[in-house]
């Protein structure tokens, strides 16, 4: 029996733990003590993550489908069809074909998989289909810094003195990372949150600014009006580091405080309050979550302006802070998998970096930008006729009526998954405890995790998988290691250039960037290491907020539950995640949306009775469940398994498109 440490792959913390090994299988799981992130401590999830790597639900053979049924083929076999399969699409039909990759594959994975679309499959149409507002904060982050990460770290939370959480019911969602704001605010930090629900961290803040459902951008350009209006910009700050103001303040200035009042219903002396506090703060940070509930770009531009109006960018341990939700997908987007992005945030189209890849591959790569692989399946007119789909939630069958039309289908996966049903071929995938790696969690730190157990006979790490499709196609990858992959990551991600094997196992990990300027890493961006100075990020003039009428009386908001959310795959393969999930379930079995207990009264409906929601684009049925958490008027329903609620949501696509502030005016009755 041995112990090995390792690190957490639930959540974007990166938690560290030892896992018990035993006859090659592990057994159990303990929290590491002295690891920087977590600190001794896992969460219900990390507590319970030996079950999943115990599950007996692998898939542990290639699969290919003959005469209608899916037949288990030696792996040699299967990866020269898919290779033959696939190259018809290739080069002369780039929108025949797309790549959706996973935000839990390592940094190595998803850069070879990154690489094989590029090179191989000659194909931009590769992308995270997962959490796209994490994409809308890289993007806001990187136009203001050129940094596009978390600009603070965990370790400096515990430095600040005011704490801004928006839209982010943090300590249910990520205790670990709720625990540390929540002993920063016991130290003495001044805590704030925005949120339209009464949720725990709501709770455990000095002010909530309960405002109206979708009005929380409005909020945040209002602080920014009140710093310009009464005259608490930080001048010297702004004239040193920073370009764009002008332009920022006539937007703002565009707003009325009766506007404000009236869309956001607070208070314009609290409002006020609250920007005099943030500017006399010396240590200011903000959090929010940037998953599939996440902020819009809009509302993070405001956030980022707002911040730079007070001089809290880049100064003291003053930041802005996206929170991931999944364990890999900042690595995922640092490793270029994103139709317009080489690795390390260079623009495919800018032709020194495609052609130093170009270079370092021995291969041209497409130089028009790709589009996103969910956009081609959403799109009825869209010319996508083969698609590669790696380690995915259930949330990807959404598609259900396009992939059935698909002419080639490839999935590639650790476990089982419902998405199988429209594959055309399955490849096995090792684990990551079964193969080195390396994953970068939501403060930049990336963590090599070494191989601790076998893979099962026949199953290939992920990145000797890929190199073994490239060499069907004629292409030799001459790598021998994962850490050989990461040598070339290096050589073409300038944020990971000083980055290696060697170093980091003698490290909890590395923030980036970690180069020549930079060897061991950089724990927060600073400003006076700005390569440029830093901007305002262009909005536009809209502050329009959904109000409800007569005929669609509620606001209905969208976000997560604690236990299982945007059908994650994995949480069902752990007993006590499941558990909770199935509880939920048994109360809630078509599942459920929150009303305020006025309103069920109101209505004539006790908890679980069956409940109608309409809306003018669709209707959905659900069981009532009420709850003190929400203001009269409002209702809420989390991402959801069942097919009616997310069938029912996807009628509303262009309102999701705003996150965790999306709103949708709706009427309840009682069936």
């Amino acid at each position: 029996m041995a112990y090995k440490a390792g690190i957490c792959t639930f959540c974007g913390n990166g938690c560290g733990h030892l896992l018990k090994i035993q006859n090659g299988k592990t057994a159990g799981v303990y929290p590491l003590r002295n690891h920087p992130v977590s600190k001794g401590r896992l969460c219900v999830r990390g507590w319970n993550i030996h079950e999943l790597l115990s599950s007996p639900h692998r898939i542990t053979t290639a699969l290919m489908r003959k005469n209608g049924n899916l037949t288990k083929v030696n792996l040699d076999e299967a990866i020269f069809e898919v290779v033959t399969n696939l190259k018809k699409y290739a080069g002369s039909f780039p929108d025949s074909i797309a790549v959706i990759a996973s935000p839990r594959s390592s940094n190595e994975e998803n850069y070879l998989l990154m690489k094989f679309a590029r090179t191989v499959l000659k194909t931009n149409n590769i992308g995270l289909d997962s959490e796209g507002g994490h994409r809308a904060s890289l993007d806001v982050l990187y136009a203001g810094t050129g940094f596009a990460g978390m600009l603070g770290s965990v370790k400096s939370i515990g430095g600040a003195d005011f704490i801004f959480v928006i839209d982010f019911d943090i300590t249910k969602q990520n205790p670990i990372l709720g625990s540390e704001l929540h002993k920063a605010k016991r130290a003495g930090a001044f805590m704030v949150s925005l949120d339209s629900r009464v949720t725990q961290i709501v709770k455990l803040s000095n002010v909530c600014l309960m405002a109206k459902p979708g009005s929380h951008k409005v909020v945040i350009a209002a602080l920014g009006k009140i710093l310009i209006d009464d005259g608490l910009v930080d001048n010297a700050y702004i004239q040193k580091y920073t370009s764009g103001f002008e332009g920022f303040a006539n937007l703002v200035g565009s707003l009325t405080y009766d506007d404000i009042q009236k869309k956001t219903g607070l208070s314009i002396d609290v409002l006020r309050d609250i920007a005099a506090r943030l500017v006399r703060s010396k240590r200011a940070m903000a959090f929010y979550p940037s998953g599939i509930s996440g902020l819009d770009s809009e509302t993070i531009g405001y956030l980022f302006n707002l911040f730079l109006l007070a001089g809290k960018i880049g100064v003291n341990g003053s930041s802005v802070n996206p929170v991931t939700g999944i364990n890999n997908l900042q690595g995922g987007y640092d490793m270029g998998v994103a139709p317009d992005l080489l690795p390390g945030y260079q623009p495919i189209q800018d032709a020194r970096a495609r052609s130093h890849c170009e270079k370092v591959w021995g291969m041209e790569i497409p130089a028009k930008k790709g589009t996103m692989p969910q956009l081609l399946l959403a799109d009825p007119n869209s010319k996508i006729k083969a698609l590669v789909v790696v380690d995915h939630d259930d949330g990807i069958v959404r598609y259900a009526e396009k992939l059935k039309k698909l002419e080639y289908i490839v999935y590639i996966g650790a476990f089982e998954n419902p998405f199988t049903e429209f594959a055309h071929a399955v490849l096995p995938i090792a684990m990551y405890i079964e193969s080195d790696g390396t994953y970068t969690n939501t403060e930049r730190r990336i963590q090599l995790s070494e191989k601790k157990v076998e893979a099962p006979a026949g199953v290939l790490p992920g990145w000797k998988l890929y190199a073994e499709l490239a060499k069907k196609a004629g292409i030799a990858w001459n790598y021998t290691s994962a850490a050989d992959v990461m040598k070339e990551i290096a050589s073409v991600t300038p944020q990971y250039s000083g980055i290696s094997y060697e170093k980091l196992k003698k490290t909890f990990g590395i923030q980036w960037p970690c180069d020549a300027k930079n060897p061991e890493g950089k724990e927060c961006f600073l400003a006076d290491e700005a390569e440029k100075k830093l901007a305002f990020y262009p909005l536009k003039a809209d502050f329009s907020v959904s109000q409800p009428n007569d005929s669609y009386p509620f606001q209905l908001m969208i976000g997560k539950a604690q236990h299982f959310w945007h059908q994650n795959n994995l949480m069902r393969l752990t007993k006590i995640p499941l558990r909770e999930y199935n509880t939920t379930l048994l109360l809630y079995p078509e599942g459920y949306v929150e009303i305020s207990p006025d309103d069920a009264k109101k209505l004539g409906v006790r908890d679980k009775w069956p409940v109608l929601v309409k809306s003018q684009a669709g209707e959905m049925k659900a069981q009532a469940k009420i709850s003190d958490e929400i203001p009269s008027g409002t209702a809420y329903i989390p991402y959801f398994i069942q097919e009616n609620i997310s069938t029912f949501l996807l009628e509303h696509r262009d309102v999701l498109g705003h996150g965790e502030d999306a709103t949708i005016s709706v009427k309840i009755e009682k069936v």
